[in-house]
């Protein structure tokens, strides 16, 4: 079927496009450049004086950082292997220009990579070799040239992870070769009888929705990083998406996978239905981060597109009542394809986010504050807000919501709108943007999530809110931290939770390690709290020491196993997880 390798016009470090970004377009407003979001174009004069309310500290646009690319080491190259590429791959296909190397050499970790990339830091290695296969019998073969040659691999999809996950390995003295997989892009083929489609790992999730739908069909997969991050990807780290109550999580849409490895290519040759064959090898490749090889194609579970896709909104008197709706849904199962539940602060931070009201727009916004606010008895300091996407037949949308109206009733909500849904929604595509634009001016900002259960949401929210104050307090931070949290996604045991957390880093001596350390603080009071590690983003690098908290011994040692089984000489050596040095 088709192939389309989309033109890569990224920002080669910071988050998403290179034509959007927030600038301060007049003083104390921000705007967000190009086309390509709702808010582009749009002026948020609300932004600025909600920062410095929540922080405690004035935005001084004057502390500007200027940026600093670092210096990008001469590569470390093997002769032999070098030599091995040659016939394998035009010259165009691998490259080790210094730029396409540091591009290949990060994630998206705000503070850790960022942060040190942009402002004068330095990365002690970076890969030295870029290469871009354009299907499985190239990748096999560079994977037995790397073992021939005793090279470090390292597989390279949309570069969106926030573990650390693609950092290199310090130690490493090995030629690294990263392997960006986005040439193969194409959707193989597609069974309509079987409703599954045979796809290549290093399509994006917009490129395979974009070629689904032209089809008929969707896949359903919309994690937040959709327009950058690849099914291989998602894969790899055991990835969820907004949608997962109708088409599941990663790990229910694939029904099969390949993985390309030094011991040979791990894949089960089965119909698309379930089997009971023994310990199943595609579980191998979900959470496997790049250390066992590389993830190649994926058959996985399509579905008709549905006929509507409505939007709608809910807005609660307090967290707590929402959280009580959301458990209410589950148990009636009344599930819509997307619900979310923001707190206060995050609640208060989308309206920020909105330009200034004229006209009648301005009349309209007044009656609906005072409705709410002084005839139904809302408190703006601590209502919060749910989000909703319906997908299916109309009729079955129709029900659904009407469902869900009738639902709400019973927690004293008032339903906000489908217009309001829908910005909900599209605000979720500008937070990384909104996060890069505050690190120009001192405000270090990073999102972590876990899974907790229903019972301990309230416990692990204050327990989080209370370690980030005093952390704060004791490392010198000026004003107060920000700290917002939303339930992503839910499921019968519990939920996952989404936490924000920024605070002003000017005054501090060394901010990217204050904010390490207060970070993996909020972790460990996660973990002391009942909940878990990572509910999507994977373990990387900056997770590993809370491992032995996570997995026995006997676990992690037949992780370890199963390691040395299938790359005994740690060809594909980033480091990850279990498989940290």
């Amino acid at each position: 079927m088709e192939s389309a390798h989309v033109s890569d016009d990224r920002h080669p470090h910071r988050w998403g496009f290179s034509d959007t970004r927030l600038e301060i377009d007049r003083a104390r407003s921000v705007r967000m450049t190009g086309t390509r979001y709702p808010l582009s174009g749009v002026s948020m004069p609300h932004l600025i004086p909600f920062v410095e309310a929540t922080l405690g500290v004035p935005f001084d646009p004057s502390t500007r950082r200027v940026e600093s690319t670092p210096v990008v080491p001469p590569p470390v190259l093997d002769a032999g292997f070098m030599a091995a590429l040659e016939p394998l791959l035009p010259a165009d296909r691998r490259t080790t220009d210094p730029d396409a190397r540091l591009a290949h050499s990060h994630g998206q970790l705000a503070v850790g990579e960022i942060d040190r990339l942009l402002y004068g830091g330095r990365f002690a290695r970076v890969v030295d070799v870029v290469v871009e296969p354009v299907g499985e019998e190239e990748v096999r073969a560079i994977v037995s040239a790397a073992a021939a040659h005793d090279v470090c691999l390292v597989p390279f999809g949309g570069g969106t992870n926030v573990s650390g996950a693609l950092l290199c390995p310090e130690g490493e003295t090995r030629t690294i070769v990263s392997i960006d997989m986005r040439r193969m892009c194409r959707v193989l083929s597609i069974d309509r009888e079987n409703r599954c489609a045979l796809v290549e790992a290093g399509i994006t999730g917009t490129e395979l929705e974009r070629v689904l739908g032209e089809a008929g069909y969707a896949c359903g997969h919309t994690p937040d990083s959709m327009e950058f991050s690849t099914l291989g990807g998602w894969i790899a780290t055991n990835a969820s998406g907004m949608k997962k109550n109708r088409y599941g999580n990663i790990e229910d849409i694939v029904i099969e996978a390949t993985m390309v490895t030094p011991a040979g290519v791990i894949e089960t040759r089965r119909p698309a239905a379930r089997t009971s064959t023994g310990i199943q090898p595609l579980a191998l490749l979900f959470g496997s981060e790049g250390n066992l090889g590389v993830i190649t194609r994926a058959l996985i579970a399509v579905h008709p597109k549905p006929d509507e896709e409505r939007y709608g909104s809910l807005v609660f008197r307090t967290f707590a009542d929402g959280v009580a709706f959301l458990k209410a849904v589950r148990a009636e199962g009344l599930l819509p394809a997307s619900i979310r539940l923001v707190n206060n602060r995050e609640f208060r931070l989308g309206q920020a986010l909105r330009p200034a009201a004229h006209g009648p727009g301005a009349w309209k916004s007044a009656l609906q504050k005072r409705w709410l606010f002084d005839v139904l008895g809302f408190d703006p300091e601590s209502m919060a807000a749910c989000t909703i996407v319906m997908e299916g037949r109309r009729d079955e949308v129709a029900r659904q919501e009407r469902a869900l109206r009738r639902l709400a009733g019973r927690f004293r909500a008032v339903w906000g709108g489908s217009e309001n849904g829908r910005r909900g929604y599209s605000l979720t595509f500008a937070i990384a943007y909104l996060r890069d634009f505050f690190s120009d001016y001192n405000i270090a900002a990073e999102s972590f999530e876990t899974s907790v259960p229903w019972s301990r949401i309230d416990e692990v929210c204050q327990a989080v809110e209370r370690t980030i104050v005093a952390a704060c307090a004791a490392s010198g931070v000026a004003g107060r931290p920000y700290l917002s949290y939303r339930v992503t996604q839910t499921y019968h045991a519990g939920v996952c939770l989404y936490f924000t957390m920024a605070f002003d880093c000017r005054g501090l001596d060394d901010p990217g390690t204050v904010f390490h350390d207060i970070e993996q603080a909020l972790r460990q009071v996660v973990l002391d709290h009942g909940g878990s590690l990572s509910h999507h983003h994977g373990v990387g690098k900056i997770r590993q020491r809370f491992l032995p908290q996570v997995h026995s011994g006997a676990a992690l040692e037949t992780l370890q196993a199963a390691k040395r089984g299938i790359d005994p000489h740690n060809i594909f050596g980033i480091g990850n997880g279990a498989f940290g040095r």
